[in-house]
């Protein structure tokens, strides 16, 4: 822990009625359907975050002074955050209904963004991953912000277990949060270069918020497999994203599941398969009946879809510069880099002026 989590602590037991698990689910309601959200780039180079409905239908949007790249909606209060893609120091408050930035957070000094937050089941508290630097270039390990969602202060601080925190996630208990550690050792100085993949240490920890100490962490089998991205079951099954920093001919399994206290099991398929993806995946969804995940690789140009039971392999589609994904029913949305959205990869709404980012709310 690095900063006292008294006043926290005391905050979270002083929180009255909460919203129900269904409806912080569910995501934002918008006019009384699901709303789906995702930053996105003009030709032009000016940034935006949209938000559409089922069929691709633009609902709203508002202009942002810098790439976003995850987004989520606080469930209730028509507001969505809109977190800046690494190395930047602002989150964005938005309201979908007057189409307007409200409030711009910046970081803590001498900290910036990952470009994930999560928000709690009850809506009270968000969780930032984000990196601690200094002049030089030594790896630090990275931290968790814990800010209220009333007035966007900081509570708290505690370590992630782990260099390079990226995604992370809320479990069903409200103590508990999921955190990629990636692993992977960056510096604004330097902000796009890694400067650590033949030593980096990735892991996926359990980080308890009301006592600021890991309850679990594993470790892929291949020390450059950087564990960035994930997706939690209605079960708090995780399934981890990660993304091969080693050689190109290494062939590794890139897609993994994993309950707290239990092994981490790969996900199979050919080497024929896994080469498809380039080393590289994006974004991970989850269906709503919680037996299909589907996983995107912008760098491959595929959609996968997996059994999570078996965890096999269903099939493979092709979809250039496919990155965000979000279940829709037991089917996905996706966009791309090209300005489509899509189920599986059926383009409903293709706009070549805007470039989709990588991540998609509900």
């Amino acid at each position: 822990m690095l900063q006292s989590r008294r006043k926290f602590c005391q905050q979270m037991l002083t929180i009255g009625a909460t919203l129900s698990a269904s409806t912080l689910m569910t995501g934002c309601f918008y006019s009384g359907s699901k709303v789906f959200a995702n930053a996105f780039t003009l030709s032009s180079g000016e940034h935006y975050v949209g938000w559409f409905n089922g069929t691709g239908q633009l609902l709203g949007k508002v202009r942002v002074p810098q790439r976003a790249h995850d987004l989520k909606f606080i469930s209730g209060k028509h507001v969505l955050l809109a977190f800046a893609r690494r190395p930047g120091n602002y989150f964005y408050v938005i309201d979908i209904n007057l189409e307007k930035v409200v409030q711009r957070v910046k970081t803590t000094d001498g900290q910036h963004l990952y470009g994930h937050g999560a928000i709690s089941r009850d809506g009270n508290w968000l969780y930032t991953t984000e990196n601690r630097f200094d002049g030089s270039l030594e790896p630090k390990e990275g931290v968790i912000s814990v800010r209220s969602t009333r007035n966007w202060s900081v509570e708290a601080t505690y370590l992630s277990g782990g260099v390079g925190p990226h995604q992370l996630l809320s479990l069903s208990d409200p103590n508990l949060l999921v955190i990629a550690n990636g692993g992977i050792h960056t510096h604004p100085s330097l902000p796009r270069t890694k400067l650590n993949t033949e030593t980096m240490k990735p892991n996926i920890s359990y980080l308890d918020v009301n006592k600021g100490t890991i309850n679990d962490s594993v470790t892929p089998p291949h020390h450059q497999l950087s564990m960035r991205h994930l997706c939690v079951d209605q079960r708090d099954n995780v399934y981890i994203g990660c993304q091969f920093q080693g050689p190109e001919y290494q062939i590794n399994p890139l897609i993994f599941k994993h309950y707290i206290k239990g092994s981490l099991q790969p996900f199979y398929a050919e080497n024929s398969s896994w080469s498809e993806f380039a080393q590289y995946t994006a974004s991970l969804a989850i269906s709503d009946d919680n037996k299909m995940l589907a996983v995107t690789s912008p760098k491959g140009g595929i959609v996968s879809y997996w059994d999570t039971k078996s965890l096999k392999l269903i099939e493979t589609l092709k979809l250039k510069d496919c990155a965000a994904i979000a279940p829709s029913g037991n089917e996905f949305i996706v966009s791309t880099g090209r300005g489509e959205i899509a189920i599986k990869n059926n383009a409903m709404v293709r706009n070549s002026e805007i470039k989709w980012d990588n991540h998609m709310a509900v």
